[in-house]
């Protein structure tokens, strides 16, 4: 298979030569074949030392770095469940705000910290430290990622009307802003730590596994602990410690993972040289994004699912009370089900990929996800026969946990994918972008959630749905006619988005050949000497 072209033919090996030597990674330059790079041996760095340097990233990495590393995931999870299945409904139906106004909020905050993607992205593609590029990131922003989202859940009471909007605005944009600092160079770390197609599978699935797991812990400690019983959601004190003890359990995780960050220091790629300033360079870089085609695919991908994604859990506790009519141990359950996605997803996933390519398992994926939020309301809306709620949590458990398994194999399909459309990148313009790859795509996740939220409180407004229910009461009776509009803006508006999501992958290229030979000719390119011209494809 031919490789794909990149940088035209008189492109130069000085761009991207990287030397490794005793675990920090060097950069070497044309006129700077500097004397303070050195290999273990106290020589200059040459080819003899990059090759050993992809050895290690073609090396196996061991089971404790991967429990340790994923373990950080746990933060994002946690907090990406937070705000996605509890903000919206502690915002309209305990603090009192409508919903078009905590909409705004979250559409507000999304966008201020998808215009800082980049930035933040580039920026730990680009920083020297001897702690390496990713983890001064991690550590300066775990502290602000704990202590907003504790903040966010801890609203005065006094506070009402635009003084409210503006805190709960103020909190969500640091929220956002500290966890793309945490978030990017860790996700970043899990593409550049290895080299091998399916190694970055395997650390993707020990990511995602404890996302879930992290996700999984906001439930139980929302719905089974502090907001349980008939009225414990409507309840603003509870609220409170929720918030807090989620906030120490994401700064335990995020530091365990900056030690495992830390420890593998020497597989990491090193920054590349540029000449260009900061800025300019976003610029450049960005369109060098534009240019690659299968970034592009990936990024409509994840756009359009997240639109889905965050329409869903905005409106999942609405749908589970009232329109399913469940109580709060039963919501818990149906939540936590779909946490349980890795105890089936990591295995399909692994037997999948030998047999297809990832592209196939994740377009699959999608279309089951789309499916598992299409039927469940239509049945109950539609079909012969009525759920009770009894039967409802144990139909809607069943497919949470399916749901899950299916969201699970996609997430593994997609994130390999990305990382090897990182190596693609190398080849085409001859530099390393893990953190702008992944900012890139956060911004469009971003956008999307936050328009994805926002459509979710304005859809509640438009259907009448009322707000600030705690001081109302639970049992303010609520129209027959606005339930079933509940129901079909929870179930098939997120369904449709969901289906639309994978068609974009149909024309994604990188194949496990195709990423072998690009992986292969990165090696042999590495080790040319200095200005040598580099070969076309």
């Amino acid at each position: 298979m031919a490789m794909p072209k990149h940088r035209g033919p008189g492109a130069t090996r000085h761009d991207t030569d990287v030397v490794r030597h005793e675990g920090i990674g060097c950069v070497m330059t044309p006129g700077a074949r500097t004397s303070s790079i050195r290999n273990a041996g106290g020589q200059p760095g040459g080819p003899s030392d990059i090759g050993a340097a992809r050895a290690v990233r073609g090396s196996a990495l061991g089971v404790r770095f991967k429990i340790e590393y994923g373990v950080g995931a746990m933060a994002n999870g946690l907090v990406t469940a937070g705000l996605a299945f509890f903000l919206l409904f502690y915002l309209t139906a305990v603090c009192g705000l409508s919903g078009s106004l905590a909409g705004t909020a979250q559409l507000i905050a999304l966008l201020v910290d998808a215009v800082a993607d980049p930035v933040i992205g580039l920026a730990s593609d680009r920083i020297r430290s001897r702690l390496g590029r990713r983890l001064p990131f991690m550590m300066i922003s775990i502290l602000p990622f704990a202590g907003s989202f504790a903040l966010l859940f801890s609203i005065p009471r006094s506070l009402a009307g635009s003084w409210l909007f503006l805190y709960v605005t103020a909190c969500l944009i640091l929220s956002r802003l500290s966890l793309s600092g945490f978030v990017l160079p860790f996700t970043a770390v899990g593409a550049e730590v290895t080299d091998e197609y399916r190694e970055r599978a395997s650390v993707v699935a020990y990511r995602l596994t404890f996302d879930h797991a992290g996700a999984l812990c906001a439930f139980i400690l929302g719905l089974g602990v502090f907001m349980s019983g008939p009225s414990g959601l409507l309840a603003r004190g509870n609220y409170l410690p929720f918030g807090w003890v989620c906030a120490a359990i994401v700064l335990l995780t995020g530091l365990i993972a900056g030690r495992a960050v830390r420890r593998v220091l020497p597989r990491l790629h090193s920054p590349p040289p540029s000449a260009d300033r900061f800025l300019a360079s976003i610029f450049r870089e960005a369109k060098e994004l534009s240019r690659n085609r299968s970034f592009l695919l990936l990024f409509g991908t994840i756009v359009v699912y997240f639109l889905a994604y965050s329409i869903s859990a905005a409106l999942t506790l609405y749908a589970g009370r009232y329109f399913w009519k469940l109580d709060t141990l039963a919501i818990q359950l149906i939540l936590i089900s779909a946490t349980l996605g890795p105890l089936l997803g990591v295995p399909i996933s692994a037997i999948a990929l030998r047999f297809v390519e990832k592209r196939a398992m994740t377009i699959t994926a999608y279309f089951a996800i789309a499916l598992f939020q299409l039927w469940p309301p239509l049945l109950q809306l539609y079909g012969p026969i009525t759920l009770s709620p009894a039967i409802a949590a144990v139909v809607l458990v069943v497919n949470g946990v399916l749901a899950g398994t299916a969201i699970m194999v996609a997430g593994i399909g997609f994130q390999s994918m990305l990382a090897d459309t990182a190596d693609e990148h190398e080849w085409l313009f001859g530099v390393r972008r893990e953190g702008l790859f992944f900012s890139g795509l956060t911004l469009g996740y971003k956008a999307a959630a936050g328009i994805g939220g926002l459509i979710a409180g304005v859809a509640l407004d438009a259907i009448d749905f009322p707000t600030d229910l705690g001081a109302k009461g639970a049992a303010l009776p609520i129209p027959g006619n606005v339930i079933a509009k509940l129901a079909l803006i929870a179930g098939p508006l997120p369904a449709a988005f969901s289906a639309i999501a994978p068609l974009f992958l149909l024309g994604y290229s990188l194949s496990q050949k195709k990423h072998a030979q690009i992986v292969a000719a990165l090696d042999k390119d590495r080790r040319l000497p200095k200005g040598t011209e580099r070969s076309k494809p």
